[in-house]
Parts: C-alpha cells; structure tokens; sequence
C-alpha cells in the first residue's frame, strides 16, 4: 500500500492539476478564435490523461499497481514540461499562461516526491 506521505503528493498532484484545467476552462470559454480554442482543448485533455493517470494511481489496491502508476507518471513529466511551453505561446494573457505553468510545475514535483 501507499504510504500516507505518497498518497498526499499524489493528492497534490490532482489538485494542482485540476486549478490548472479550471483554468484552461476560463481561457477555452472566453476565446472566440476557433483555431486557439482548439490548442487550448487540446492541451486539456493532455492535462485530463495525465489527471486520470495520478487518479488510477491515488485509487491503487497493492503496491506492484501504485509503482507501475507512479512510475508511468515520472515517465510522463517531460511531456508535461512541453505541455507548458506550449500553453505559455497559446495565451495570450501572460498571468493566466504563468498560473498554469505553475500549477502544472506543482504537479511535477509532487510527482517527483513519489
């Protein structure tokens, strides 16, 4: 089983995550070019694989499943990190591009912790 301390970095994971897709929500509903909105729904649901990836994890019965997801999500980071270069070029708006990246940046070091 996981322990208290991994299932909290999974669980801030899943949080920062989600502020970033709530977000990425505000952005995608208050655009009205058809091309931005497609990139920004696309990287949300790069955002939505990876936060159904860290919930199989959190949900994890044994320790052989919790290391194979948790693995699979280090593995991951290096998209992630993408992810947010690519965000940073789609919004316009600077402050909003930053909260994102750094609620995704969150994300990866509470995954790094595992």
């Amino acid at each position: 089983m996981p322990t208290p301390t991994q299932l909290k970095s999974v669980s801030q994971a899943i949080r920062a995550i989600r502020n970033a897709e709530d977000l990425l929500t505000d952005q995608i509903q208050a655009t009205d070019d058809t091309l931005t909105c497609i990139k920004l729904t696309h990287e949300y649901n790069n955002l939505d694989s990876y936060l159904s990836e860290l919930l199989h994890a959190q949900n994890a019965a044994d320790d052989a499943t919790f290391t194979n997801a948790t693995k699979a999500l280090r593995d991951r980071t290096e998209g992630l990190r993408a992810d947010e270069e690519k965000m940073k070029k789609i919004i316009a708006d600077v402050a909003t591009a930053a909260k994102i990246v750094g609620y995704i940046t969150q994300a990866i070091g509470f995954i790094a912790r595992l």
